[in-house]
């Protein structure tokens, strides 16, 4: 549905990567948006830190997008290092030194609970190095799931206690049918850590309804560490924003310039379009 939605199949190209890939490039010629922050997606792994790819379906390697990097001046790379991988110390140090300031876990997809003391060492070499991190939080719905209970943001008080600056993507928020919510702990969190932040990719999209208005209504603690994202291409929806952005916003055909526009709409503050860009150079 999401695919049929974005339109990506009516893309060139053989393959979907081949369609997602020109989608990509055409939507950033287009783009009022100066950089993107493009994401790998590390594989799963199992309890001896060996690869498992038996229970991996979506694997998008730091290669492949440090090398998308170089072919765009507006792409930020963001890596992707399951800690449960043996080398993933190795790793960090390799993608730094590609020049990569931020790095993705996904903790539902990859099977990573961020509450684990064996992951210690490397939550202390990111802070010591740097190295933004980012954890997915809040239900996942495009993909498997090994569990959902490991998105929960309560989980990241183990990383935050290393000092490191630490991202809770889609800041807990759930869609309307699941069964718990976590955004009353991405707050909690929020309200107990300064170097915690939270981005509001997907949070324009259907399921979600109210989420962009019910983070715009926290305190400025909370709004002035919100980061804009996207989870493009996963198309933002309109429907639940019309008062704000009506029904043929400008801009629409780019469904990166479309989910700008929205949450522009909610005036998370001065800072929340560039924050990133002051994270990653800190």
């Amino acid at each position: 549905m999401l695919i049929r939605l974005s339109g990506i199949r009516r893309e060139k190209g053989d393959t979907m990567s081949e369609k997602l890939l020109n989608r990509l490039f055409h939507d950033l010629e287009t783009t009022q948006l100066d950089y993107v922050v493009l994401f790998a997606q590390d594989a799963v792994y199992r309890d001896d830190g060996t690869i498992d790819l038996a229970h991996t379906h979506f694997f998008v390697s730091n290669d492949y997008v440090l090398h998308l990097a170089t072919r765009s001046d507006k792409i930020i790379p963001c890596c992707s290092i399951n800690p449960l991988r043996q080398d993933a110390l190795q790793e960090l140090d390799r993608v730094w030194d590609a020049g990569c300031r931020i790095v993705k876990i996904h903790t539902a997809i990859q099977g990573v609970s961020p509450d684990l003391v064996a992951f210690d060492p490397f939550y202390k070499h990111a802070a010591d190095m740097g190295m933004v991190l980012v954890f997915h939080t809040g239900y996942e719905h495009s993909c498997k799931v090994i569990s959902q209970k490991f998105t929960d943001p309560a989980k990241l008080q183990r990383a935050l206690d290393h000092g490191g600056t630490i991202i809770a993507a889609h800041c807990g928020t759930c869609a309307f049918f699941d069964r718990e919510d976590y955004y009353p702990h991405f707050i909690e969190m929020m309200n107990r850590n300064d170097n915690l932040y939270g981005d509001t990719a997907v949070m324009a999209g259907f399921v979600r309804l109210a989420a962009c208005k019910r983070l715009s209504l926290e305190s400025e603690s909370i709004t002035s560490r919100i980061i804009h994202g996207s989870d493009y291409p996963i198309p933002p929806s309109r429907i639940p924003h019309l008062r704000r952005v009506g029904f043929f916003p400008p801009n629409r055909k780019n469904l990166l310039d479309l989910d700008l526009h929205i949450k522009r709409a909610y005036n998370y503050g001065p800072k929340y379009e560039n924050l990133i860009l002051d994270l990653l150079q800190e």
